[in-house]
């Protein structure tokens, strides 16, 4: 049985398999967030955190810088604090949902402007960290040191 030169779905398959696998290594290594920067940009991001004490309430109300974990590089600043009463949703005896406030605990939310870079979906700090919304991000100040969630990101003035 001869059958040299001819091809099958199978060899066709896999000729498929390796150019995909193969672009699809090119696309990873050689694209990355910093690569899409647009510009240095100035922008406001939101920070909610949840279920915090009093005093990193008063803390954070300080406003003041954020840093990066050693304190060397300046991430920020905290331009507005809101804070209310800390809820979480519990069930009741009758099976029905209820929100219940948590006793001497709060949720806060934080207004930062920062600079950074622009890039095609993304936001990106000085410390090349990216700033994107449902994130959770660590917040050092001279006060106090806390994490939460970030709300949203835009451009200030947008």
């Amino acid at each position: 049985m001869k059958t040299k030169g001819k091809f099958n779905i199978i060899d066709v398959l896999a000729i498929v398999l390796v150019v995909v696998v193969a672009l699809g290594l090119v696309v990873r290594f050689k694209s990355n967030v910093t690569t899409a920067v647009k510009s240095d940009e100035e922008f406001v991001y939101t920070v909610k955190v949840s279920g915090v004490k009093e005093y990193t309430v008063k803390a954070l109300t300080e406003k003041g810088k954020v840093t990066d974990k050693k304190s060397e590089m300046d991430l920020g600043e905290i331009t507005d604090v809101k804070s209310s009463p800390a809820k979480v949703q519990s069930e009741r005896a009758d099976g029905k949902y209820v929100w219940a406030e948590l006793p001497d605990r709060y949720d806060v939310t934080l207004t930062v402007k920062t600079r950074g870079k622009e890039a095609e979906n993304s936001y990106i700090t000085a410390d090349s960290n990216e700033l994107s919304v449902g994130r959770t991000i660590d917040i050092y100040t001279k006060y106090v040191h806390t994490t939460g969630k970030i709300m949203s990101v835009e451009k200030a003035g947008a």
